[in-house]
């Protein structure tokens, strides 16, 4: 237990997932995001480890997810010769940033800057050179947190599924989605749900070869670990949609949930069928059975590098509604250390990439400098 003048402070690891439920079962606002599951998907041993920091003055709370990655390894603590353990903090895949059962108001405000306080000193006591946060689009905390520099990174869309019927859905899709959903349905193709372990090996191989076609970031070629860490953590808040080929699927979207949103998670297609324009078909079954159990919205993220084509392609299944804003904190613990290896290793990379001792290039770079 961490104490201050006003209020204090646990850290619950993954292993307790007990604690870590029964303390978001507090918070009126939550997602999959935070859930242990989740946040257990992301872990590896001896390198990075979820954790949840709680901050608790009286009843009134703020809850925060993340990674504790180690920097044994790192590139920054070789080059400044650290002594020590030395951490960085990051957002799993996804969103995620800090939460509260506070409504807004002076009160909540005070919180979250206690909370920041409270945080970064036990970073710093922890030997956390960094933090990187990925605020939730739908709870809109990036406003919240005082420590942390913000900036807008791109926008995301969501479908509101609250008391909408089909013929509402399409109602509100672009002139192209409807055409596509209406051509749809005179082709050869199903459309339906599988069992998520069942149907493993088919998504994964339809992921691989969508990611292969699309000349994805490597970043996104997610190992078979992940896949399978996904299904066996997320029993019973994942759902897997499939459009098939007689027997073969040749689409498929993983969707998570926890009420009262979906997420739009991972998919992947065979090229030879993109004219019947499947994933659009599955993002519109997935939206008919999120009404029927009583979801409120299912988000669909945003695009790859900003709001570009894949952005327009998602806000095309809800053109009445403005897009949400996904923002990205970041803070320096130990500003002296970053700034030194800024000036001596910055000047070859892209300064905005954060936190910069993690950039992909500085590997080679430091190689041609030594």
């Amino acid at each position: 237990m961490i104490r201050s003048a006003i209020g204090h402070a646990e850290i619950i690891k993954s292993t307790q997932a007990v604690a870590w439920t029964t303390v978001l079962s507090w918070m009126p606002e939550k997602d999959i995001y935070y859930t242990c599951e989740y946040n257990r998907l992301y872990e590896v041993e001896g390198e990075q480890q979820a954790e949840l920091f709680v901050y608790r003055e009286g009843d009134r709370l703020v809850v925060y997810p993340y990674l504790l990655r180690s920097l044994k390894e790192s590139f920054i603590v070789q080059a400044l010769g650290l002594p020590g353990e030395w951490y960085d903090i990051a957002t799993p895949y996804g969103y995620g940033g800090p939460i509260t059962n506070t409504p807004p108001g002076p009160d909540r405000e005070k919180l979250f800057a206690a909370f920041s306080d409270m945080f970064a000193a036990v970073c710093k006591e922890r030997q956390v050179l960094t933090e990187f946060v990925r605020f939730h689009p739908l709870l809109g905390n990036a406003a919240d947190y005082p420590g942390v520099e913000t900036r807008l990174n791109r926008h995301t869309a969501a479908i509101d599924l609250r008391g909408q019927t089909e013929a509402d859905l399409t109602e509100h899709y672009c002139s192209n989605h409807k055409k596509n959903i209406r051509k749809f349905r005179s082709s050869p193709l199903q459309v339906g749900t599988a069992s998520p372990e069942e149907g493993l090996d088919a998504f994964i191989e339809l992921y691989y070869g969508t990611m292969n076609d699309l000349q994805a970031n490597p970043f996104y070629y997610f190992p078979r670990s992940y896949f399978e860490s996904t299904v066996r953590h997320l029993q019973g808040k994942l759902e897997l949609f499939e459009i098939r080929d007689g027997e073969h699927p040749i689409a498929a979207c993983l969707v998570m949930h926890e009420h009262p949103w979906m997420h739009y998670h991972l998919s992947g297609w065979k090229r030879e069928y993109l004219h019947w324009a499947p994933t659009k078909m599955l993002i519109h079954a997935a939206s008919g059975w999120g009404i029927e159990r009583g979801f409120e919205q299912f988000h669909l993220g945003g695009g790859y590098t900003g709001d570009d084509r894949l952005f327009d392609f998602k806000r095309g299944f809800a053109t009445h509604l403005p897009p949400l804003e996904y923002w990205l904190g970041q803070r320096v613990l130990f500003p002296d250390l970053y700034e030194r290896f800024r000036t001596k290793w910055g000047s070859g990379v892209n300064n905005d990439y954060f936190p910069l001792y993690r950039h992909p290039a500085l590997g080679s770079l430091a190689e041609t400098r030594s």
